[in-house]
């Protein structure tokens, strides 16, 4: 019996991953046809959430974390924080259902069908921008992370001079990873919202309105 193995140089090989879309929910029809016939569309930051006086909205503590832990003779060091200050971000769902529709007023959406594209083409668009990251939302009934006394992570997290700021955040941004960016109570879980965050080199207290036609390729637009 002959066996044969091909060389991988006879052929080529493609790989993909399937994409799946998200929707960015608007409470006015306007909004979603300004974007879809000029590329205008409105990017917000987690100061702007903490506005909102609807809780289902906004969040009145976003972007705060916790985290910390215990040391080997039980003395706890935690550190409290503001996460995405330099941050714009744009909140989506996953699931296009009757609830998350009234907790936000929508009158129609932007389906996204492609979020990496779509947000490489915003942030083209958006000032200081160093770099994007997106993914689903994470829920619990707490925005703390207690780091478990003998895993690795706590043993980093205990070593910090915690006279030092600039070693304080560069060991929390390493041990967190931005995971304080996606974090959200339970009571929101129904939404099942996927973000879309861009990084600036500046701080972001205001959203912005940017105009991005090439975004509009990734995006079809649905009206309740």
């Amino acid at each position: 019996m002959l066996d044969f193995m091909y060389k991988t140089s006879t052929f080529q090989i493609t790989w993909g991953k399937m994409t799946t879309p998200i929707y960015r929910i608007l409470d006015n029809v306007e909004y979603i046809n300004d974007f879809f016939e000029k590329g205008e569309i409105y990017i917000s930051c987690f100061s702007n959430f903490r506005k909102y006086e609807d809780e289902m909205q906004g969040d009145k503590t976003e972007g705060e974390h916790m985290v910390g832990g215990f040391n080997d003779k039980g003395d706890g060091n935690f550190i409290f924080y503001e996460g995405g200050v330099n941050a714009s971000i744009m909140s989506t769902t996953t699931n296009l259902t009757n609830e998350v529709i009234k907790d936000f007023k929508g009158k129609g959406a932007i389906k996204i069908n492609n979020p990496a594209l779509f947000g490489m083409e915003i942030a083209r668009k958006l000032p200081y921008v160093l770099g994007g990251l997106e993914g689903d939302c994470i829920y619990g009934d707490s925005r703390a992370s207690i780091l478990k006394t003998e895993i690795e992570d706590n043993l980093r997290f205990q070593s910090i001079d915690f006279k030092n700021a600039s070693e304080i955040q560069e060991v929390v941004s390493e041990l967190t990873k931005n995971y304080e960016l996606f974090m959200k109570l339970n009571k929101y879980k129904h939404q099942n919202e996927y973000r879309l965050v861009w990084f600036s080199e500046q701080k972001v207290n205001e959203g912005i309105v940017i105009i991005s036609p090439e975004a509009r390729h990734y995006c079809e637009k649905i009206i309740f």
